[in-house]
């Protein structure tokens, strides 16, 4: 049976894919690209050749790692990587450092300055991944013909609200919560 005849019976599904599974995925889709374009191609290869609720699981799980990292510091970390943006490039923002893989995730959750690492010295990159949130909901509709959404009964409760504590306008601000992030990209 293909998945489009799958997909008649599927009801919303709600389950986030285990975390080991997910990150084995972003880990070897590291080791196998070059850059964010191939990075893409390969997990859309290995996401089709899952089950439908896996492909659902994959798309909630990248939503809860982008959402338990929506907050000040990272926002910091982003501001000053990027030179400042508004609010849809935090989550491209978001959605680049789950797109490093799991070690450099934990660190920056707990300490975003540790992004420091995952800058290419030399180089003037914009620190984004558009495309990621995007990789499970193109898979699935390739697949099925029909739309992600309307199989997804996501469990996540978002963060809507951040306390700022740092200013655009506060340079100290800025470099007390990202000491290293702001000497490479600000001094």
């Amino acid at each position: 049976m293909n998945k489009k005849e799958l997909v008649k019976d599927l009801k919303p599904y709600s389950t986030l894919m285990n975390e080991e599974q997910y990150w084995a995925i972003i880990e070897a889709s590291l080791e196998n690209s070059k850059d964010q374009s191939e990075q893409s191609e390969y997990i859309a290869k290995v996401l089709e050749k899952l089950t439908l609720e896996e492909i659902i699981g994959f798309d909630l799980t990248t939503n809860h790692l982008t959402n338990q990292i929506y907050s000040s510091h990272m926002w910091c970390a982003g501001f000053i990587m990027n030179k400042g943006y508004f609010d849809d490039a935090f989550g491209d923002f978001r959605d680049w450092v789950v797109s490093r893989g799991k070690a450099v995730y934990y660190s920056a959750k707990d300490n975003p300055d540790t992004l420091i690492s995952e800058v290419d010295f030399g180089e003037d990159d914009y620190y984004s991944f558009e495309g990621l949130e995007c990789i499970a909901w193109d898979v699935f509709e390739k697949e099925t013909g029909v739309n992600i959404f309307d199989y997804i009964d996501s469990p996540i409760e978002y963060n809507v609200d951040i306390v700022f504590d740092w200013e655009e306008d506060d340079e100290d601000s800025r470099r007390v919560i990202c000491p290293q992030l702001y000497a490479y990209f600000e001094e």
